[in-house]
Order: C-alpha cells, then sequence, then structure tokens
C-alpha cells in the first residue's frame, strides 16, 4: 500500500534501526542522545504534538530547569513550504523526575486562526532549542464535517526495552508509522513499561533498561513532532503520578478533547469495588471529530495490584462500566448527542481476544455493557490493545460491530491460542518469544517471525468507507479489509 521508502525526516530512526538489525552497538552518550548536531543541551525531550482538535494544538517538550521560562512560536507555513515562526505562546512547566534528575515538562497551546499547515519553534528562556533543527511543520485536524479523505494510526502495548535499553522492532515500527501518511494516531493503551513512569518514558539523555522507552531519541523523538498522538490508558501506568494528574496525563495531555466533549481527564478517588483498597487512578475520556466521524478515547483498564475479591477485568467494569456510573453516562449522553456519521471507539482491554493470558473481557460484552453502548448507537469499529498480538473480529450479532486487537507495539509478543479458534476470531497472528514460534487463527497463516507479528493500522476514511491496513515493522501490508457503513 505503501512503499517502504524512509524520508530523510526519519534518517536518525532509520540508521539506529539498521545498526540495530546488524548487531552494531549504539553507544548513547553526552547530551541528547541521537539529536543532530546543534540541537541545545538543555533539551530533554524532543517537542511533540498532542490534542489536535480543530485549529488548536498542544506542543509539549521537557528541558533541564537552568531556566524557568519557556515558549512556542508557530508560524503559517506559505505556498512554496516556507515558514518563519514569528507568534509567540508561552508554555506551562511541570516538574518531573527522570532517572532522579529533576526537569521541566513544558506544555504550549497554539490557537491557530484557519485550517491549514503550521510550523513551530520551541525555547528555554531566549534558548533555541531546536538550534539546527528544521521547524516541524503539521497540519490542522481535519474541520468536524469536511467530506475530506484521510487516514490515522491504531497501536498499543508499546514503551518496552531490553536490557541495554533497545527495541529495534519499536523503532522500526514507529519510522513506518511516521511515514505512512497518517494525519495523526491514537494508542489503545499501555505507553510505557512497566509502569509508565517519568523515567521509564524518559528522556533523550537516558539510555537503560526500561528507561526513555517512549521519548529516547530511537523512538518518538522525530516522530511526534509532526504527528499528534492521542492516547487510551492501560494497566500499565495506571496508578503511576502525582495528586492530581497521572504521569500519563501530564506528558499526553488532551485538554481541549476533554473541554469540548465534556470528558474527563484527572486522578481520582476509587473506592472500594470487589473489596479493593480505596487508591487514586487517573480517570480519562474524551471525544472529538475528525470530518464526519466522532472518535471516543475510553478507560477501560484497572491497576494490578489492587484486585481485591474480583479480577481487572471484573475491577474495571464495576468502577468505569456499569450503568450509572461516570464513564458510563458521559458516553451515553455523548453517543445520543450524536446519533449519526462514524464512530470509532479506543479502549485497552479487548472485547473479542484469543489470547490464552489476556483474553476476552466478558464483562464489556452484551447488551448491559460497553459492547450493547456502542452497538446500540451505531459505533462502527472499535480498537482495543492489552493481548500483544493482531486480530480482527467479526460483528458478534445484528447490530453489532467489527473490533481488532493491535497489541503489536513493541511490548513482549504473545501467541494466539489456536485452541480453540473462536467464531469471533476472522484473522489473528502471535508469536512465543519463548518458542521462537508463530501462531494463528481464522484465515491467517502463521507468522515465520517476530517482526511480522510488530504492527500498527493504518485506518483511511474515505466518505463512509473506512480501509483497515495492518502495516509491520518493515512496511509489509496484510489483512486488509474495507468497510461501506
Amino acid at each position: 500500500m505503501f512503499s517502504n521508502h524512509v524520508p530523510a525526516r526519519f534518517r536518525n530512526i532509520a540508521a539506529i534501526a539498521a545498526l540495530l538489525t546488524t548487531g552494531v552497538v549504539v553507544a548513547v552518550t553526552g547530551a541528547p542522545a541521537g539529536a543532530a548536531p546543534g540541537v541545545a543541551a538543555q533539551l530533554t525531550r524532543y517537542p511533540y504534538l498532542t490534542d489536535l482538535v480543530g485549529t488548536s494544538v498542544i506542543v509539549n517538550w521537557a528541558t533541564d530547569k537552568s531556566f524557568t521560562t519557556g515558549s512556542a512560536t508557530w508560524g503559517a507555513v506559505g505556498s512554496g513550504g516556507a515558514c518563519t515562526p514569528t507568534t509567540k505562546v508561552t508554555a506551562v512547566r511541570t516538574s518531573i523526575t527522570v532517572a532522579s534528575v529533576p526537569e521541566y515538562q513544558w506544555a504550549a497551546r497554539l490557537s491557530l486562526p484557519a485550517s491549514g499547515r503550521y510550523c513551530y519553534r520551541v525555547a528555554l528562556s531566549s534558548v533555541d532549542l531546536l538550534g539546527g533543527d528544521p521547524s516541524p511543520a503539521f497540519s490542522t485536524q481535519v474541520p468536524a464535517g469536511s467530506t475530506a479523505t484521510y487516514s490515522f494510526g491504531v497501536f498499543g502495548d508499546w514503551g518496552q526495552s531490553d536490557a541495554a535499553g533497545d527495541n529495534p522492532d519499536t523503532t522500526r515500527l514507529l519510522g513506518q508509522l511516521g511515514s505512512s501518511g497518517a494525519s495523526f494516531a491514537v494508542s489503545v493503551g499501555d505507553n510505557g513499561y512497566p509502569s509508565g513512569s517519568q523515567t521509564n518514558t524518559g528522556d533523550l539523555q537516558h539510555h537503560a533498561k526500561d528507561t526513555s522507552v517512549i521519548f529516547g531519541s530511537a523512538f518518538w523523538a522525530r516522530i511526534g513532532d509532526t504527528l499528534p498522538l492521542f492516547v487510551s490508558p492501560g494497566n500499565h501506568g495506571a496508578s503511576s503520578g502525582a495528586s492530581t494528574r497521572s504521569t500519563e496525563q501530564i506528558n499526553w495531555p488532551q485538554d481541549q478533547a476533554v473541554a469540548t466533549s465534556g470528558g474527563r481527564a484527572v486522578r481520582e478517588t476509587y473506592c472500594c469495588v470487589n473489596g479493593t483498597t480505596s487508591a487514586s487512578y487517573p480517570s480519562e475520556w474524551y471525544a472529538f471529530d475528525v470530518g464526519q466521524a466522532r472518535f471516543y478515547v475510553l478507560s477501560a483498564d484497572w491497576a494490578d495490584s489492587n484486585v481485591g475479591s474480583g479480577t481487572v477485568y471484573s475491577d474495571d467494569y464495576a468502577a468505569h462500566w456499569a450503568p450509572g456510573t461516570p464513564q458510563y453516562a458521559w458516553l451515553q449522553a455523548d453517543l445520543a448527542a450524536h446519533p449519526t456519521g462514524l464512530k470509532f471507539a479506543f479502549f485497552h482491554y479487548p472485547l473479542y481476544s484469543d489470547q490464552k493470558a489476556q483474553t476476552s473481557d466478558t464483562y464489556l460484552q452484551g447488551a448491559g455493557s460497553l459492547e450493547g453502548l456502542l452497538a446500540s448507537n451505531h459505533v462502527s469499529l472499535a480498537f482495543n490493545g492489552h493481548a500483544h498480538i493482531y486480530e480482527r473480529n467479526v460483528a458478534t450479532g445484528p447490530g453489532a460491530f467489527p473490533s481488532y486487537v493491535t497489541g503489536g507495539g513493541g511490548g513482549t509478543l504473545q501467541p494466539v491460542a489456536e485452541v480453540p479458534c473462536h467464531a469471533f476470531d476472522a484473522y489473528a497472528i502471535g508469536w512465543s518469544p519463548t518458542k521462537s514460534k508463530g501462531s494463528r487463527c481464522g484465515a491467517a497463516t502463521a507468522p515465520t517471525s517476530a517482526d511480522q507479528v510488530y504492527h500498527f493500522l493504518l485506518v483511511t476514511v474515505s466518505g463512509t468507507t473506512v480501509t483497515v491496513t495492518p502495516t509491520d515493522e518493515y512496511g509489509r501490508t496484510f489483512d486488509v479489509v474495507t468497510y461501506n457503513f
């Protein structure tokens, strides 16, 4: 569907991936690891975009604490491609700690005058943090109601490294995503292992096991600067963060989407479903419009360490999805207020899964739970993670919808449970690292290598036609399906 050519802006990522593939050791020392010459030493997280809603977007980055003021400057891209950022926006800082080093996480909202293409730069006091790097450019969101064709990426269960701090599969996969033509992406949860902490997600300077698995130079750096990301919460990271915002909410703010949809993005007390201990967990759910579609990013997760007398699935249902709970009530009202158009839902726990350890979440199934609420309001597709496999599931009955499990973003892969392969499973592939063996269900052929299972989904929307193109880390596509809704 698209070539394996990696544009020049991904040359650093592609080079690192090539070295890792051939077994060459990549030394990461000094100021920003992998950064181009001239990038300021104060920059600790390369700028990245979140909350692309209408003509608004948030630019995020991190620095050392050498100064206490930060800003972003933006400008419009001209017809010839030239762009000079001139309009300055003051950034808001939050103190974070990465590997015992104090830093500032910065966020600046760009409220742009009209739809179009823009560029930006970021600064710490008067220091141009991008130095010799070109100004990143991005396009505003496809306007609500537009019939324009667009594509977005979906992936999940990413941000895991080996003992040396590397993950060549994720490096290659993110490079493919960045060059795929997607205008934004959505993660279906587990955004950094093992706990989604600030050290796990990391920065450009630190490089070690379970460190800088997201913001390291080989991962989201120089992809997120032009590809905005929305994230669903997962069970990894459910309990990390400060008192009012989780680590994930600090790192991936979606303020405009939350505000315009009446959603929620805070930490709050959950007490005490199924005998669980009272604890402060992130609540995060919101919606936004792209063209003629509405996107729902939802919380279907629970902390593995606080199960009580239930299971993580039953605890999540009791806290988030029993009728009358805040998220259920919000979603019910928002779906009713948007009766027409395409609707896509993104959440972590899988409605249907043929993975033995991360099985179908039966608490989310049926007329009285999330599945029934989505189906009765004509949701088109649902995208889930949690199981580290690829799986496409057919609609399970009248009014139901197909769903995908796309947990191949870089976490340790898992096999598909081939006995039995359920009737809902149209196509699934998995991998057993311990046996070095592929597995399959439905119409799939068993993979012969792990790199065939690490993947993202490229979803292209053209009117009421939606094409889902699963794409592996080498750009090979499989199980391409077109839906006419």
